[in-house]
C-alpha cells in the first residue's frame, strides 16, 4: 500500500510511503472438508491459485451478522490486491457443479485501500504519527484525530483547473480532433501564492501539439504549481481519455500523477448506466491521478452538492479514498460506513454476494407490511395559518432508536423481546445493537453537533459555512440509509427492516394527528416526517394562534413519540397544488408558501427541478418573491398586477432577444441509450439525440441531454431539415430561439403559481 502524507512542519511537503500489506479475502463452507480440499490445492502449486495467493490461515470469524458464535473461516493473503475478484472466480469454479452456497466468499468487493483503512483503524486526512519499519517495510500508526470531532485540521493544499481548447474539425470533438491549447488556473478565484510564488492562469501553447503535452507535464511538475488536487469539467468523460489518446499519438506517456513511472491509460469501458430510485443514471470510469486528486465536476454529486468541506467529511466518517467519495453514490459511501463497524467492531465478515432471504409471510401479513410510510393527503388549495412540523431524521431515528436492522428484527434469540413492531408484532433484539443503527449513530450524533455550533452566535460566518456544507454532507447519508435497507445489492439489507421502520413510521404520524386533534388543529398534510396542522374554526376561535400553543403542541408531540420534532414556522399563506396530469388530485410533494417572516418555502415545482431552464427558474422566483409580501390569500390577490409586470418583463426580454442560451436551456435524463429510441418518435428530445447522432456522439442511458428550442412550431415535412431544438454543443453565436414557444412555456410556468389563487398567466381572474 502507497500512501501520500502532508507534513504538519512543512504545510506544501508532500512524501510517499509504503507499507508492506496486502488484501485478503475469506472463505468459509459447512463442511470443512471443502476447505481442506482448497487447501490442498493452494498446497498442490495449483497454477489457478498459486499466481495469486500468498499465504492462508484458518482464523475465527462471525460469517453472517445473524450469527451468534464465531466459527473458523479460511483467510486467503493476496499476492496482488487487485486480483481479488479473479480469485473469487476461480474458487467458485473449484465447486462449480456442486450446490449453491457450499462455499461462501468473503471480503471480495470491498476496495483494497477501504480493507487498509478497516485494519488500521485510520482514515483520509487524519492527523496522526507514522513510524517506518526498515525490515519489513511495515507503518505503525499512532492516531492523534478523531473521526466524531467538528473541528479537525485540513492540510494545505495546491489545486488547479485544468482545461482543454481543441481544434475540431466538426461541430461535435473527437478523439481525431487536435489539442490547440491547455489552460492551467488556480481553482479557487483570482492568484495564488504558493511558498511565496505568485502564479496567475497559464495557457499552454506549442508549434506541435507534442509540444502543448509536453509543456503540460513539465508544468504539473513544477515546483510552485505540483498541484494536490485537478478539477476538470469533464475529465472521467471526454477531457482526460482524449489526452491521453493525443499523447499515444505522439508517442508521449502521459503521466500526470506523482508515480514517475506509472502512466494514464485509457479505461477499458466508458462507463455504466445503472438504475436507481425509479432513474436511470450514467456514470463514467474515474480517471485517477497516483498521488493526486482528481475531481470530475461532472461527475461528483458531493463535491457540486457540499464542496470540498463535504467531500472531505464523507471521505473521514466513511474511511474512503478522497477520489472514490466524490464519484461514489451515497449508498455506497454508507455500505463503506457499515463494512468498517462489521469488520473492526463486530468481526464480521461482507459477503460477497448477499444470502439474507426475507423472512415468511402469510397473506395477511403481506397486505399490513406493504403499505410504506403514511401520508395525509393535502387539501388542494391556498390556506392560512398554517404551521410546519417536521420530525429531525425520523427514519435514521427510528433505526437507532428501535434497534432496526437485518440480524436484530426477527431474531431468534429474543422470541420474548418488549421491543416489537406496531400492527405486525414482530420481535426485535434486546441483545445487540444492529450494523445500520451502529453505523447511523457516528452520522446523527456528528450532524447534530454542527448544528449546535451553527445556532452560536460567536464562530465567524466562514467556520459557520464549513459546518453547514459538513452537517448537508451527512444528512444525505442518513436520506440513503432508509432506502438502502431494501436495495438488492445492499450487503446487509433485509426487507423486514424496511418493513419494520414503515410501520413505527405510521404509529408516530397516527399519534402526532391524534394529539393535534385534541389540542384543536387540523392536519392539513402530512407526509412521512412532516405534518402541516390549522388551527380548527369556530365561533370561540377567531384570533391568531399564540407561539405557545404551537411549542406546547410540539412538546407534546415529542413527549409522547419520544423522537424530536423542529418547530419550521407559521405559513401565512401555503398552497398545495393539484397534479398537472390529474386536475382532481392533489400532489403531496408539491407545494409553496411564504412564512410569517417572508421567507418562501417551495417544494415540487419549476425552480425546485434541476430540468426547468434558469430563466423560468428566476420568473417564477421573482413572482413568488412578490407575492411573498402578501399577508393573505386576498392580499396575494391584490398583487396580481404586480405580478403581471413581472411576468411582462420577462416576456419582453424574450421578445428582444436579450436572453442568453445558456440561460434557456432544457435538461433531460435519458432513460435508454440514444439508438434504443424508436426512430419515428416525435418528441423534441429525439430531434435532438438524432442530431448528435449525425455528428457522431451517441449518449448512453443515465447521461444528459441539453438543448435549446430553436423552431418549435414548425411542421415537419418529408424532406423537411428544419429541427425543432439544438443540442448545446450544436450552438454558436447564430443560434436563434424560439420566442413564441419560451414565452407560451413562461405563462405556465406563471400559471403554476398564479392558478391556486384563482388566476391564470398572473393575468386573467378566472
Amino acid at each position: 500500500m502507497i500512501i501520500w502524507m502532508k507534513l504538519a512542519h512543512d504545510k506544501y511537503k508532500t512524501i510517499r510511503l509504503e507499507d508492506k500489506w496486502t488484501h485478503s479475502i475469506y472463505v468459509a463452507s459447512n463442511d470443512k472438508s471443502d476447505l481442506k480440499s482448497l487447501v490442498d490445492k493452494i498446497n498442490g502449486h495449483d497454477s489457478d491459485f498459486a499466481s495469486l495467493i500468498k499465504d492462508y490461515e484458518l482464523i475465527p470469524r462471525y460469517e453472517r451478522i445473524t450469527d451468534s458464535i464465531r466459527t473458523e473461516v479460511l483467510k486467503l493473503r493476496l499476492l496482488d490486491s487487485t486480483r481479488a475478484l479473479d480469485l473469487a472466480r476461480k474458487i467458485e469454479t473449484h465447486h462449480g457443479n456442486n450446490k449453491f452456497g457450499r462455499l461462501r466468499l468473503y471480503n471480495v468487493d470491498l476496495l483494497p485501500v477501504q480493507s487498509y483503512f478497516y485494519e488500521h483503524n485510520i482514515f483520509p486526512l487524519a492527523f496522526c504519527e507514522v513510524h517506518e519499519s526498515s525490515h519489513p517495510k511495515k507503518l505503525n500508526w499512532i492516531m492523534k484525530d478523531n473521526v466524531l470531532s467538528p473541528d479537525y485540521e485540513i492540510p494545505t493544499f495546491r489545486t488547479i483547473h485544468l482545461s482543454l481548447d481543441i481544434k475540431k474539425e466538426g461541430k461535435i470533438p473527437r478523439y481525431a480532433d487536435k489539442i490547440h491549447s491547455i489552460s492551467i488556473r488556480p481553482q479557487q478565484a483570482g492568484r495564488a501564492t504558493k511558498e511565496g510564488v505568485t502564479y496567475e492562469s497559464l495557457e499552454i501553447q506549442g508549434e506541435s501539439e507534442a509540444d502543448i503535452v509536453r509543456q503540460l507535464l513539465k508544468e504539473i511538475t513544477r515546483k510552485n504549481i505540483d498541484p494536490d488536487f485537478i478539477f476538470t469539467e469533464d475529465g472521467d468523460s471526454f477531457a482526460f481519455p482524449f489526452l491521453i489518446h493525443r499523447a499515444k499519438k505522439n508517442g508521449i506517456e502521459l503521466i500526470l500523477g506523482r508515480e514517475p513511472m506509472i502512466p494514464l491509460m485509457k479505461p477499458i469501458k466508458e462507463g455504466t448506466s445503472y438504475f436507481s430510485y425509479g432513474r436511470i443514471y450514467f456514470k463514467p470510469t474515474a480517471i485517477n491521478l497516483l498521488g493526486r486528486i482528481h475531481i470530475d465536476k461532472y461527475n461528483s454529486f458531493i463535491y457540486n452538492d457540499s464542496g470540498l468541506e463535504g467531500l472531505y467529511e464523507i471521505a473521514r466518517i466513511c474511511r474512503m479514498p478522497l477520489h472514490t467519495a466524490a464519484r461514489a453514490s451515497i449508498g455506497k459511501c454508507l455500505s463503506s460506513l457499515q463494512f468498517y463497524y462489521a469488520t473492526t467492531q463486530k468481526g464480521t465478515l461482507v459477503p460477497w454476494k448477499p444470502t439474507l432471504a426475507e423472512h415468511f409471510k402469510t397473506l395477511e401479513e403481506l397486505i399490513i407490511a406493504d403499505r410504506g410510510g403514511f401520508i395525509f393527503e393535502p387539501e388542494a388549495g391556498v390556506h392560512e395559518q398554517v404551521a410546519e412540523f417536521d420530525f429531525a431524521s425520523l427514519y435514521p431515528n427510528i433505526m437507532l432508536k428501535k434497534n432496526l436492522s437485518a440480524e436484530t428484527i426477527h431474531c431468534s434469540c429474543c422470541p420474548n423481546s418488549k421491543l416489537r413492531v406496531p400492527e405486525l408484532g414482530y420481535n426485535i433484539c434486546e441483545k445487540r445493537i444492529g450494523i445500520v443503527p451502529t453505523s447511523l449513530r457516528i452520522v446523527l450524533e456528528k450532524r447534530s453537533i454542527y448544528k449546535q455550533l451553527l445556532k452560536c452566535t460567536t464562530i465567524s460566518p466562514v467556520l459557520k459555512r464549513i459546518y453547514d456544507l459538513r452537517q448537508n454532507s451527512l444528512k444525505w447519508i442518513l436520506v440513503t440509509s432508509f432506502g438502502y435497507l431494501v436495495f438488492n445489492n445492499a450487503k446487509f439489507g433485509r426487507i423486514d427492516a424496511h418493513i419494520g421502520v414503515c410501520a413505527f413510521d405510521r404509529q408516530i404520524l397516527l399519534q402526532t394527528s391524534k394529539i393535534a386533534e385534541r389540542r384543536g388543529f387540523r392536519i392539513l398534510h402530512g407526509i412521512v416526517d412532516s405534518v402541516w396542522v390549522q388551527r380548527k374554526q369556530n365561533h370561540n376561535n377567531n384570533c391568531k394562534t399564540k407561539l405557545d400553543d404551537y411549542l406546547e403542541l410540539k412538546e407534546s408531540i415529542e413527549e409522547k413519540t419520544g423522537f424530536t420534532m423542529s418547530f419550521e414556522g407559521v405559513y401565512k399563506w401555503v398552497a398545495f397544488v393539484l397534479s398537472k396530469r390529474n386536475n382532481g388530485l392533489p400532489v403531496p410533494n408539491r407545494y409553496f408558501g411564504a412564512f410569517e417572516n417572508g421567507t418562501l418555502k417551495i417544494r415540487g415545482i419549476e425552480a425546485r427541478r434541476h430540468d426547468t431552464p434558469a430563466f423560468f427558474s428566476r420568473c417564477q422566483n421573482d413572482i413568488l418573491e412578490i407575492m411573498a409580501k402578501g399577508n393573505s390569500i386576498n392580499e396575494v390577490k391584490s398583487l396580481m398586477p404586480k405580478v403581471k409586470d413581472a411576468l411582462q418583463r420577462y416576456v419582453q426580454l424574450l421578445k428582444d432577444k436579450k436572453v442568453a442560451l445558456e440561460d434557456l436551456v432544457f435538461t433531460k435524463q435519458t432513460s435508454k441509450n440514444s439508438n434504443e429510441y424508436q426512430i419515428n418518435r416525435n418528441t423534441v428530445e429525439n430531434d435532438v439525440m438524432h442530431q448528435l447522432d449525425a455528428e457522431g456522439k451517441y449518449l448512453k442511458a443515465g447521461q444528459i441531454l441539453r438543448y435549446i428550442i430553436t423552431d418549435y412550431h414548425h411542421r415537419h415535412g418529408k424532406y423537411s431539415k428544419k429541427n425543432r431544438a439544438l443540442p448545446i454543443e450544436l450552438t454558436n453565436e447564430k443560434t436563434s430561439y424560439d420566442v413564441k414557444r419560451y414565452t407560451e412555456l413562461l405563462a405556465q410556468v406563471c400559471n403554476t403559481v398564479t392558478e391556486p389563487f384563482g388566476y391564470t398567466n398572473g393575468i386573467t381572474s378566472t
